[in-house]
């Protein structure tokens, strides 16, 4: 998947105009810094708090997704809970393994700007990326 896929580019502008607090990590965000690996879905972390919580709700149904309230209070599971956004999995990560000494606000501001059709989209550093690759791997594939 390409950054410039129109589903993408729609399903970010949309996590924005509702206020989702969210770093996009793992491959994609690889990818994004110019290294080559395969990916098969999105790995988004989430700001865990219930009212970003109920803003992501609210983009998922802008997109059409559906409207799921459990979103609002289930529990995130890389591997396990996925939704399908712009046409790829997407799995929501709320705790990132391998970086608990940083905060998601922390890791927010220094988060990298992808500035693409008027909008921008945060994806992880590369330095976040080599701390959490291994430990966040080895959690989706137990």
């Amino acid at each position: 998947m390409d950054v410039l896929d129109e589903e993408l580019l729609r399903f970010w502008k949309a996590l924005n105009k509702n206020n989702v607090l969210y770093i996009m990590v793992e491959g994609f965000a690889t990818r994004f810094h110019g290294y080559y690996r395969n990916i098969d879905d999105l790995d988004m972390w989430l700001k865990d708090e219930w009212q970003n919580r109920k803003n992501l709700r609210a983009a998922f149904n802008e997109l059409g997704y559906g409207d799921f309230a459990s979103i609002e209070t289930m529990q995130f599971i890389p591997g396990w809970t996925s939704f399908y956004a712009a046409g790829i999995e997407l799995d929501i990560i709320t705790e990132m393994i391998g970086v608990e000494n940083l905060s998601f606000d922390d890791c927010y501001a220094t988060a990298v700007r992808a500035d693409l059709e008027a909008s921008s989209f945060p994806f992880s550093t590369s330095t976040i990326l080599s701390k959490t690759k291994k430990p966040l791997t080895a959690l989706k594939t137990r």
